[in-house]
């Protein structure tokens, strides 16, 4: 969800209207493209998705790098591939970018009376709780006699899925009201886990619905302590790979191979590399 604010003196500003020049000379050099780049004018919007994609997995790792330009960088990949991707649609489908743009325009204007109309909000929690309200009696995709739950991307990546559907069912109410709740719900969870295991001979689809649960209550647990569980899973992956890399360093320095080593000799220099690390004792 897009948002919306008047401006003020420690807000944000106005907006991106001082980069119009700029827009307008990248409309120019997509449109030229389009016409006398033979790679730009074949391709599709099937061909473009991924690009698309990819373009944004990389401004989000620009976005959690905190390195100004490189978040001003990959945000101009962004923003050309959408500029892109326009011009592919209006040649493929007829999609036109002005209607698009004019459409998005009222949505929001519409979904924020706090901000075009008379209506009074406490706080952002209001704001969710109203853009829900108003979504649900318009018409057309998650809206009218539609589920909230209408409109989730399949694409998306499941970890990212599961926080939008948990945050979506928590804008009209459904959600736990202590994240004490939340941590119990995991143990629960583990605990059926366990119990599928135990089964002489564990039948694998009902493991798997067990791990689905769990995964879907520890994003749970993310959400309600204002983690984002996609980001907290990639930096748990970044610390294991480094702290991997470092364990077969050390082989190498000894002359041996991990395939040549056992597990409980592994596991030592693990917690030699982890005990190492700042903030952390041996």
């Amino acid at each position: 969800m897009a948002s919306a604010s008047r401006p003020s003196s420690t807000g944000p500003p106005d907006g991106p209207t001082r980069s119009v020049p700029a827009l307008e000379e990248l409309l120019g050099v997509i449109a030229r493209l389009r016409r006398e780049c033979p790679w730009d004018r074949q391709q599709t919007a099937a061909s473009t998705r991924p690009l698309v994609l990819n373009e944004a997995y990389e401004l989000d790792e620009a976005l959690a790098s905190g390195d100004r330009g490189h978040v001003a960088e990959e945000l101009g990949d962004y923003v050309f591939m959408g500029f892109f991707l326009a011009d592919v649609l209006a040649a493929e489908m007829g999609v036109d970018l002005e209607a698009a743009l004019r459409r998005v325009t009222a949505k929001l204007r519409h979904r924020h009376p706090h901000v075009y109309g008379e209506t009074q909000v406490a706080g952002a929690d209001d704001v969710l709780r109203n853009w829900e309200q108003i979504k649900q009696g318009e018409g057309g995709k998650g809206g009218g006699k539609g589920s909230i739950l209408d409109g989730m991307p399949g694409a998306m990546p499941a970890l990212k899925q599961a926080q939008l559907v948990q945050e979506r069912c928590a804008r009209v109410g459904f959600d736990w009201d202590d994240p004490k709740d939340v941590l119990d719900k995991v143990a629960e969870e583990v605990e059926e886990l366990r119990a599928e295991l135990r089964a002489g001979t564990p039948d694998r689809a009902r493991v798997a619905e067990e791990i689905g649960d769990l995964l879907f209550a520890l994003v749970n647990t993310t959400r309600h302590l204002g983690i984002d569980a996609e980001s907290a899973l990639r930096d748990g992956n970044a610390k294991f790979a480094d702290r991997f890399r470092k364990v077969e360093a050390e082989f190498r320095r000894q002359g041996r191979t991990l395939e040549g080593s056992t597990l409980a000799e592994m596991d030592r220099v693990w917690d030699r590399v982890k005990g190492g690390e700042p903030g952390r004792g041996t």
